[in-house]
């Protein structure tokens, strides 16, 4: 796990360490000799050394003509925009550049026309400053000149730590956590100078707020949904190489300019510096998609890369209390500093506020199914205090076993009688009945899906006896969900062996789980013999949504698997005119048939439907030609409504006759009827 973000004053000592620990040695003959190599290599007047402090850009070393300070404040700096990204930053024409046009180093003294910085990272990638070639007339480098620049930036870089070893026991613990990742993914990243960590992010973003650059900067905060499971299925190995696949992918997609960290367990930040249009920011995120796209393949495991993408872009402009008090409704906001500019975007006075948005936007993108991306807005931000509101009172529904089970219908294709119900949950909530879609993803974000999935059970199982009492002996299923959650948690699998063993079934009927077909990857041995505990208790296992994920036919075979439910996807394309999806449909079927397995079609909604299925040997269905699903005591009522009534219970013929016997040789005598009454006891 990575280290806790490091504190704002923590991060600023660290940097005050590493300026004053070069700044304050005396003049060094050797790095003016760096700064004249540098002006005579690009040709131009002027070659600067300059170096980061808290609140100003240092000159270190300056040859060419003077510019008669040593020291610029940030505002204005361009060596500030150089250590900002991960590759030079060079400006032909300051004038013709949007970015620069007004600086007052370019409208006035010395009036500044060309630029080119090259980044100062120390072999722990701290950014010391850089190295700068700067003209009053335009100017051009070509590719010769730029890779020269970029090795004396290197031996700049060498030099100048070589001034700072007093300093080097104060940067030993920074220096050990900026490797941490790294060395846990050694080889297995591209491009890893523009791959840092946790701490140089912070870092550098510390230095955006700092800097009061004034041009918007975005941050993209990107999650993979599926770590959480590959970790817990497939182990801490898999899960890192899995994250190291991400960053390779994540580096293809980012802009040179880009860099990218992984912020947590399933997390990497992408810091995309001077992006000004929310446009090329969403072009990125569409990349970052696109490349997400293809399955990652592992040994015998296909792993979804699916992501969801939070994005903040900082105006960086300043707001006064009088601004907050306006966008917050009269409330000044202390912690949360933040205000809406005319384009959109926002103007963050500090890290923390910036990394907040992100991850709120983050849980907004999760409420997709598929990989998406969402920016954080005047909006959205309102939405999200909704989802905090709605989340909060969905803790308490599950804590207080608000949530309810609803009824579907399992049918005979042919005939329409029921078969069993699937339980689905029902959260009734400011006088609305709210289906899953509603809330499992609140569910997912508050970490409650086991806990859902647990009540649900429970409730189901304590209704089997009331709905077996209109129809007793008939054998019926009753179908409920387990999530990949609690699949994967050890004590919520005992809950809920435990809850199988204290609720016993009634006669006739089979309790069903449906377990979605990812989850089916796990070969992990704790996971096979849960499942065989299930079998072992009657329970029939079968796979949900099935031809949407990425199970293997192995498993499916070596499995205590009975049954398969075909995606209402498959369903809904019966009536396609490509006959391409019915060909699909019916090869799909005709193998799970072959492999003895039990088939149930979800989402049957028109009767062409239901008599294609029948046609093609389905028996068992689902979906709203049948019946929406149910309040328990509706599906009761259904039930008595269908008035099935048991068959008389048979008598042995043996015991028959010794009836008729009886009954014969004591025909005329009075105890005959006691004696009858007495049968009837023991039959």
């Amino acid at each position: 796990m990575e280290p806790p973000l490091i504190p704002t004053n923590d991060a600023a000592r660290v940097q005050e360490l590493l300026a004053y620990g070069i700044l304050d040695t005396p003049a060094d003959p050797r790095v003016d000799d760096i700064s004249e190599l540098a002006r005579r290599i690009a040709g131009t007047e002027i070659a600067i050394i300059s170096l980061v402090d808290i609140d100003r850009q240092w000159f270190k070393s300056c040859v060419g003509a003077p510019l008669g300070q040593q020291q610029t404040s940030r505002d204005i700096s361009f060596c500030g925009h150089a250590i900002l990204q991960r590759e030079p930053l060079i400006i032909e024409d300051a004038l013709l550049d949007h970015r620069f046009a007004d600086n007052p180093l370019v409208t006035g003294d010395p009036h500044l026309r060309f630029y080119a910085g090259f980044q100062l990272i120390t072999a722990s990638g701290y950014a010391l400053g850089s190295l700068c070639a700067i003209s009053r007339t335009p100017h051009q480098l070509d590719g010769q000149q730029i890779d020269s620049l970029q090795r004396l930036a290197r031996l700049a870089v060498q030099q100048l730590e070589a001034l700072r070893q007093v300093f080097e026991s104060g940067l030993a613990m920074a220096d050990r956590q900026l490797d941490r990742f790294r060395e846990a993914t050694s080889g297995k990243l591209v491009n890893l100078e523009r791959f840092i960590s946790r701490d140089q992010m912070v870092q550098m973003l510390e230095l955006m707020f700092d800097l009061h650059l004034g041009s918007p900067f975005a941050l993209l905060r990107c999650r993979f949904r599926d770590y959480e499971r590959v970790n817990a299925t497939l182990g801490g190995t898999v899960s890192e190489e899995f994250m190291a696949e991400a960053a390779r992918r994540l580096l293809a997609a980012a802009p040179r300019s880009a860099s990218v960290a992984r912020f947590a367990d399933a997390e990497l930040v992408m810091l995309l510096p001077h992006e000004q249009e929310e446009l090329e920011v969403q072009k990125v995120a569409e990349r970052i998609i696109a490349f997400a796209v293809p399955i990652y393949r592992r040994g015998i495991h296909s792993l979804s890369m699916a992501v969801s993408i939070g994005i903040a872009v900082s105006s960086q402009a300043g707001i006064s209390d009088s601004e907050k008090s306006d966008f917050s409704g009269g409330q000044v906001l202390p912690d949360r500093s933040f205000a809406l500019t005319e384009s959109g975007t926002h103007g963050y006075e500090n890290i923390e506020s910036l990394l907040a948005d992100t991850s709120m936007a983050v849980r907004m993108a999760r409420r997709s199914v598929v990989s998406a991306f969402r920016f954080i807005d005047g909006e959205s931000r309102m939405a999200a205090r909704e989802t905090y509101r709605l989340e909060s009172a969905f803790r308490e529904a599950v804590s207080s076993k608000l949530l309810e089970p609803y009824l579907q219908p399992i049918v005979d294709v042919a005939t329409g009688d029921p078969l069993g119900f699937e339980s689905l949950a029902r959260w009734s909530h400011e006088g609305t009945v709210l289906a899953p879609a509603s809330f499992l993803g609140l569910s997912t974000d508050s970490g409650l899906t086991g806990e859902l999935d647990l009540l649900i059970i429970e409730k189901s199982l304590a209704a089997l006896p009331l709905l077996a009492h209109p129809i007793p002996r008939r054998p019926m299923t009753m179908s409920v969900n387990l999530s990949g959650i609690l699949l994967e948690d050890v004590e919520l699998r005992q809950r809920l062996l435990t809850l199988i063993d204290d609720n016993p079934r009634p006669p006739g009927w089979t309790l069903q789980v449906e377990l979605v077909e990812d989850i089916f990857q796990d070969v992990s041995p704790a996971f096979d013999q849960f499942l065989n505990e299930l079998s072992s208790r009657g329970v029939t296992i079968v796979i949900d949504d099935f031809g949407t994920g990425y199970s293997s036919l192995a498993r499916l075979i070596s499995l205590p698997i009975k049954g398969v439910k075909v995606d209402r996807a498959f369903v809904t394309r019966i009536e396609d005119k490509d006959e391409s999806a019915r060909t699909l449909l019916r090869t799909m079927l005709t193998m799970l048939m072959d492999l003895g397995l039990v088939v149930t079609a979800e989402g049957v909604e028109h009767a062409h439907q239901r008599d294609w299925l029948l046609q093609h040997g389905v028996t068992r269905a689902q979906g709203y030609l049948y019946s929406r699903p149910l309040p328990i005591s509706r599906a009761i009522e259904e039930l008595q409504r269908l008035d099935y009534r048991p068959r008389a219970i048979p008598v042995e013929p043996a015991r028959l006759k010794a009836l008729r016997r009886r009954r014969n040789r004591g025909f005329f005598r009075l105890p005959f009827f006691g004696a009858r009454r007495d049968d009837r006891r023991e039959g």
